[in-house]
């Protein structure tokens, strides 16, 4: 298949496909139809979270969050060249950016989807140490500004909306649905709640500009929830949903005097939802390796994959040995780390790199 597939692709290198005439519905095996996953950095998830109110722990390990690098545009000996790389994975353009949908609006998507996953894995992780979590959202939290927009002047990266001309709002929808029954040129009125002082601040809309009968504030929302420990968690910018399960342990282990890692370096991904059930992720291959292959050279020993994607982690090609160890919930994430500080081997843990 790759060989057919590099055949047509030098037909199409040769302009026998001319140069972007034909589309990828008439012909997918094009490199401008595909995007190339690469092993992206690792980062210590201990190192963003923030929590307030609560006495903290420090730790002697890390807990590694994975990423996977994403080449958007490729030229043709690229494609060719990843067709055979055992790090890079090519996937169809539309399984990224389906159609209809421009790089703006997949990077909204990643960054809201980002922010629902800490809030769910910072509730998963409060209620697996005792607390009592409200799931009732209490407000809109802002988590992106649009430079040059009207929030720009008004509105900051974690404010909280509880009333929009001075009628209550307990979701983003209700919020946005607010502002939508304007018109571009008038004035809202924001009840905003900011590092636990309320405010009231005032935004004139501007228009779309995908359509100027719309009104614009230029702020990301998303549902906010008030948490029984004030958690915050700064992950820069990595976006989607996948780092949940890793949140979600460097919480608990920043709020219990027992050391999560034992001092060793930890890796893992999968999402998770509020009850601590651990999902599967896209890109496993690509994250095995970025945590085996670290720049500073302080690979993960183990990796926490989510049960349903432990096949094809076991099918990655690594460098050297790292221990493989599917969880399906929070708990049992907890439970195999528990394992390897007391020296011992998850049953169902699988070694990679073995020679």
């Amino acid at each position: 298949m790759r060989r057919l597939l590099s055949i047509l692709l030098l037909f199409s290198a040769f302009g026998l496909l001319g140069r972007g005439h034909v589309g990828c519905e008439a012909f997918p095996a094009q490199p401008r139809c595909f995007v190339a996953l690469h092993p992206g950095p690792a980062q210590d998830a201990l190192t963003a979270v923030f929590i307030r109110g609560a006495r903290t722990y420090a730790s002697a390990g890390e807990l590694l969050l994975t990423t996977v690098a994403v080449d958007p545009d490729l030229a043709a000996a690229e494609w060719v060249r990843h067709l055979w790389s055992p790090r890079v994975r090519l996937v169809a353009r539309t399984e990224l950016y389906p159609p209809g949908d421009d790089t703006d609006e997949v990077r909204r998507r990643n960054v809201a989807e980002m922010d629902r996953s800490q809030v769910a894995a910072a509730v998963a992780a409060l209620r697996t140490l005792g607390h009592a979590v409200d799931l009732a959202p209490d407000g809109a939290r802002v988590v992106e500004v649009v430079a040059g927009s009207p929030a720009e002047a008004t509105l900051a990266l974690g404010d909280v909306i509880v009333s929009v001309d001075g009628d209550p709002v307990h979701t983003a929808d209700a919020a946005t649905q607010h502002v939508r029954d304007r018109a571009p040129g008038d004035v809202v009125s924001l009840r905003i709640r900011r590092d636990g002082d309320l405010r009231t601040v005032t935004v004139r809309l501007a228009p779309h500009i995908d359509d100027p009968d719309r009104p614009l504030v230029g702020a990301l929302l998303t549902d906010h929830l008030s948490l029984p420990v004030d958690v915050r968690i700064e992950a820069g910018q990595v976006g989607g949903p996948s780092a949940g399960l890793m949140f979600a342990l460097a919480v608990i282990d920043a709020l219990t005097a027992k050391d999560l890692t034992g001092g060793a370096v930890i890796a893992g991904t999968g999402v998770i939802d509020e009850h601590g059930v651990v999902g599967a992720i896209g890109g496993i291959q690509q994250k095995i390796l970025g945590a085996v292959h670290r720049d500073d050279d302080r690979g993960a020993s183990a990796f926490l994959v989510p049960r349903g994607n432990l096949d094809e982690a076991r099918s990655t090609r690594v460098g050297r040995e790292i221990l493989v160890i599917p969880v399906g919930t929070l708990q049992e994430a907890l439970d195999a780390l528990e394992q390897l500080r007391g020296g011992r081997r998850p049953p169902d843990a699988v070694a990679l790199g073995r020679s």
